[in-house]
């Protein structure tokens, strides 16, 4: 009988923190593995023959069969830590057959996953998210993606100036791999029985936030050569919304970002105090963002919205594997920890 529970995260992760206290206050004693022990401080051992399918982890705490895994939660996986002797192309060969290693261990597990990794890679990437979602019949902003500066010149005239800039990959400028690390030292503890909350206020970080395209910016648009930039129509908000999926159940949060200056263009400017607050959306735009996540083969999905002052409600973008502890911290209502760890723990709704 499957009966493990397995979280493969960093070691700076208040999300994976919060789900492992309460999975052990329910009885539960969850793996937490931090990919970035393999191979130094963690071992994997795969043996495959006619009558053997053996997946092994094994760490200087436990071993564990992975083949009693009942369920997955692939969170926040960070790089190998390879040691410091060997060459470039040592580590970039090693790098090459660990994820190769990995991959194909990942795959061969048959369990319940919050989600795959494959198809969470699927899912990252803007444009396929955009086309889909006007599939679905959602809105959504008229885009361009382009390397050509006349084309970006003239989706600007077209638009009449009113224009957006957005990264297609990591707004944090490479800090994407430290962002847990660096949330961590933002942790404000509660006391014994209570999660540590993030005092969002405190977080450090490069961000390239949504850019309103003034008209002196056009004289850098050469710039745009050297790497893909996505424009995107300004659309108006009344307010944003963030809708978290979680198995078969979705949560719903607005954003009011409209209240402060700071947060108009991009709600992300944590320094700011706006209103959130729990949100209801029509049965049509639920089973559209159920659709969107559910069409990926994802377990879990963080799905951003503008509803805008004419009522129609546009879709931005799906963050596969997206943060959603700092929405439960400003909005209690929303019980995603414990439905998250209800699926690890039941192994999916089909269980």
């Amino acid at each position: 009988m499957k009966k493990k529970i397995l979280i493969v995260t960093c070691e700076y992760d208040p999300h994976a923190d919060a789900v492992v206290g309460l999975l052990q206050s329910l009885g539960h004693q969850p793996i937490r593995l931090h990919t970035a022990d393999i191979p130094t401080n963690a071992v994997i051992d795969v043996r495959l023959g006619q009558m053997e399918q053996s997946y092994q982890l094994i760490t200087p705490f436990y071993t564990v069969d992975l083949n009693c895994i009942r369920s997955i939660w692939w969170r926040r996986p960070a790089k190998p830590n390879l040691p410091e002797h060997l060459s470039e192309d040592e580590k970039v060969f090693a790098r090459l057959e660990l994820g190769t290693a990995l991959q194909g261990l990942w795959g061969n597990l048959d369990c319940y996953w919050m989600s795959k990794p494959v198809n969470i890679r699927q899912a990252s990437h803007k444009t396929s998210q955009l086309k889909r979602a006007a599939d679905l019949g959602f809105d959504i902003p008229r885009t361009l993606i382009t390397t050509d500066p006349e084309s970006a010149r003239e989706f600007y005239d077209l638009c009449q100036g009113n224009v957006v800039y957005k990264v297609l990959s990591d707004p944090t400028l490479g800090f994407a791999g430290r962002a847990d690390e660096l949330m961590a030292r933002c942790r404000v503890d509660q006391g014994p029985g209570k999660d540590p909350i993030i005092d969002w206020s405190r977080v450090k970080a490069k961000i390239t936030y949504t850019t309103k395209v003034e008209p002196d910016h056009l004289q850098m648009l050469e710039t745009v050569r050297y790497a893909p930039c996505q424009f995107q129509e300004y659309v108006p908000k009344q307010y944003e919304l963030r809708v978290t999926v979680i198995g078969d159940e979705l949560f719903t949060a607005e954003i009011h970002s409209q209240a402060h200056t700071a947060t108009q263009l991009d709600w992300r400017h944590y320094e700011a105090s706006i209103p959130y607050r729990q949100g209801k959306l029509p049965p049509k735009i639920e089973e559209a963002c159920m659709a969107l996540t559910k069409g990926y083969g994802l377990n879990y999905g963080a799905i951003d919205l503008i509803l805008t002052p004419d009522g129609r409600y546009v879709f931005l973008e799906i963050n596969p594997n997206g943060q959603w502890l700092w929405v439960q911290q400003l909005v209690p209502e929303l019980k995603m920890k414990e439905a998250l760890a209800a699926q690890l723990i039941q192994g999916g709704p089909s269980a």
